[in-house]
Parts: structure tokens; C-alpha cells; sequence
């Protein structure tokens, strides 16, 4: 579907039931946790999904919980709390028919506008998420940076339990708050 102008039938929805199979963002992970977990999770109030749809189609999903952010002294900037409330994109796939077309950029914007609508209720600082090391170029492109007390943590656990740090989702965030 390159070259699909889809920009005028974007719509967005909360998902009200087990989503139906048929979707395929081409990584397993992502796929395995819309068609197994996305639903009973939610019910659960674990986390919350959105769906994204294209002429009707789902294009993409994203899956969104509340997080705490933990930020060295150098991180911190002039914010003197260790730890920060932020929301975080827990899950996003999209559809393959459907990538390459700006429909990721969409979503991401549509998470980060969210947090900024929660923020102005509780406080939300950041959105947070965990990105596959071969997804991390593209996120940096979307303004996110790594985090790296949390990335420290989870190197020196990798190490601690004999896996490969190379191989782990890289922490990282993005701050709402206009510069």
C-alpha cells in the first residue's frame, strides 16, 4: 500500500473486544501480544490498547500503561525528583500492508498528544518505551532519547543472568513538555 493516501480516513478507537486475527505487523512479539494478551489485559486494567484504522482496515495498534521514570543527575536537568510519572507506549504494531507510509509517525503522535491530555489531569512528564535495538535510529527520529540509568540497570541485570546486552530493548522517552 505504499504510496496509499490515508491521511484523511485515519480514526482511532479503544479496542471492546479480542481483536480478530488477520493482523500481522511482521514481528511475532507485537503480534502475539495483540492477538493473546491485548484484550484479557485490559480487562484487567493492566494496560490499554488503541487501534488505528485506515478505510475501515486496522493499520495499527498501540498499547499504552502508566509508568515511573527513573533519571540519573545528569538526566535530570533541573527536576529534583529522582523518579517522574510518564506514560508509556507499552506495545505498537503496525500492519505491513500499511508500513512505510507514515501510519508509525501517526501513531506515536497520537500516544504523545494522549500523554500531554493526561498530563494536564495528573502530571505526565514523558512518554517512555522499550525499543528493539534495530527500531531504536527510527524512534530517535521521532524525538525520542535513551534513557541511561534505566539502560545501565537493565545491562548490568542482562550481565548479571548471562545474556547478551547487545540483544536487549533499549529504555527510552521523550519529553512532553514544550521546549
Amino acid at each position: 500500500m505504499n504510496g496509499l493516501n490515508w491521511e484523511g480516513s485515519f480514526a482511532v478507537a479503544k479496542l471492546d473486544d479480542s481483536p480478530v486475527f488477520g493482523f500481522d505487523c511482521g514481528r511475532s512479539e507485537q503480534n502475539e501480544f495483540f492477538h493473546q494478551r491485548a484484550w484479557t489485559d485490559q480487562q484487567d486494567s493492566l494496560s490499554t490498547t488503541y487501534l488505528f484504522y485506515v478505510h475501515g482496515m486496522v493499520a495499527a495498534y498501540a498499547t499504552i500503561v502508566m509508568d515511573s521514570l527513573p533519571l540519573s543527575r545528569s538526566e535530570r536537568g533541573s527536576i529534583p525528583y529522582r523518579s517522574v510519572s510518564s506514560l508509556k507506549l507499552a506495545q505498537l504494531g503496525v500492519n505491513r500492508s500499511f508500513q512505510g507510509v507514515g501510519i508509525g509517525q501517526a501513531v506515536v503522535s497520537a500516544v504523545n498528544n494522549l500523554a500531554r491530555e493526561v498530563g494536564d489531569r495528573v502530571a505526565c512528564r514523558y512518554v517512555t518505551l522499550d525499543a528493539q535495538p534495530d527500531l531504536v535510529a527510527w524512534y530517535e527520529g521521532q524525538g525520542f532519547v535513551r534513557d541511561r540509568l534505566r539502560q545501565q540497570e537493565r545491562i548490568d541485570d542482562a550481565v548479571r543472568h548471562q545474556r547478551d546486552p547487545a540483544l536487549i530493548p533499549v529504555s527510552m522517552r521523550f519529553d512532553l513538555r514544550p521546549i
